[in-house]
């Protein structure tokens, strides 16, 4: 078997397996069709021409305690059902896993189940609320907003990435691929608030609802003035249907009595640590000193933090305060545990070591499509 990327040669085997994983239509030969994007990895036979599955890898780059983790984006990941547990797809990510040159990776899984395998842990849950208009009359209505037509990108993009250093693992975004700059072609609005805040909605007349499918503020203000403006639609329409929202969202505190909306809970995505020396220099720690160590699987890593930064050596010497595979050491440095006496997976070795108090639970906030 032989692991590569794809180049604009290979489109064609690229949407046969596309077409028979995801049963997408496509007429192969097509001059027109490309690959989806710039990094798509495949595994092919030994001949280097029959391709058995690939999958796609989006570079980001994810908000961590303050700083920045580079991100291998997973999506696409397919495999010809011909060629199905023959390791193909296995292949592929043991080459992301030792080449790809990532902080983490993050995926959002047709199966956390199948991914655990491969190291990947669930890190984050969000909210969807369904909100009948009246059930937010504390919240004064106003028009102050103007509607995004292409022409304050920069001003979106301040607003989102002050907003989202605020949630770990979610994406510094550098263009406006997520901003509907036509709107009355896509049907989807975006309406800043006084260069503080934005919602990107749609209408459903036949469902009666407004629903939003991002809302991004920083503040009380302008939080209030953002959804104050959604108010307005409430004459016309009976509900409003926040798509997704971090669990701890102070919207929540506004609405006037819960039992009348509908709220769900869902899974954001999976999360693997590639580089777990970088995302042990990249936490951020209590004032003071100290030190711990853990053995993630075969390998031993010792961090010691102090005022002037801190620094990790992976080295076998060190007795390990505890003990984690892979997907376990993934959840609890990118998003934390109440407890850790709960936590699957945890082998505790010292039950004296700072370690243990050192990774409290994080607000993981991540939802952009790739």
């Amino acid at each position: 078997m032989i692991i590569r990327f794809l180049t604009q040669q290979d489109v064609a085997e690229h949407d046969k397996i596309t077409s028979q994983a995801f049963s997408y239509s496509c007429r192969i030969g097509d001059p027109e069709s490309v690959l989806p994007c710039e990094k798509v990895l495949g595994a092919f036979d030994d001949d280097n021409t029959t391709l058995f599955a690939d999958l796609e890898i989006h570079e980001r780059k994810c908000n961590y305690d303050g700083g920045i983790l580079t991100c291998a984006a997973v999506g696409g990941v397919a495999a010809k059902p011909e060629h199905r547990g023959k390791g193909a797809v296995k292949a592929l990510f043991r080459h992301l896993f030792d080449r790809g040159n990532y902080d983490i990776s993050i995926l959002y899984p047709f199966s956390e189940a199948y991914y655990r395998k491969l190291g990947y842990e669930r890190v984050g849950s969000a909210l969807c609320a369904n909100v009948p208009f009246s059930e937010l009359s504390a919240i004064k209505r106003n028009q102050d907003v103007r509607l995004y037509e292409g022409d304050d990108t920069a001003m979106l993009l301040d607003i989102y990435n002050r907003c989202a250093r605020n949630d770990n693992l979610s994406f510094v975004r550098e263009n406006a691929e997520a901003f509907p700059a036509d709107p009355y072609y896509t049907e989807r609005f975006t309406y800043i608030w006084k260069n503080n805040s934005y919602a990107t909605i749609s209408v459903d007349r036949d469902r009666s609802t407004v629903y939003v499918h991002e809302i991004c503020f920083d503040s009380c203000a302008s939080m209030l003035g953002i959804v104050g403006f959604l108010r307005n639609y409430e004459g016309n329409q009976r509900n409003v249907c926040f798509e997704k929202l971090p669990e701890n969202t102070p919207i929540l505190h506004y609405i006037r009595d819960l039992k009348n909306c509908e709220i769900t809970v869902h899974n954001t995505g999976s999360a693997r640590i590639l580089n777990m020396e970088n995302v042990l220099k990249a936490h951020r720690y209590p004032s003071g000193e100290g030190a711990f160590t853990l053995r993630v699987c075969d390998e031993v890593y010792h961090a010691a933090y102090a005022e002037n930064g801190v620094t990790v050596e992976k080295d076998g010497k060190y007795e390990p305060d505890a003990i984690l595979d892979t997907g376990t050491a993934s959840k609890l440095l990118l998003c934390g545990f109440a407890d850790v006496s709960y936590i699957p997976g945890l082998v505790i070795r010292n039950p004296a070591s700072d370690f243990f108090n050192l990774f409290p639970p994080k607000v993981s906030f991540f939802t952009d499509g790739f």
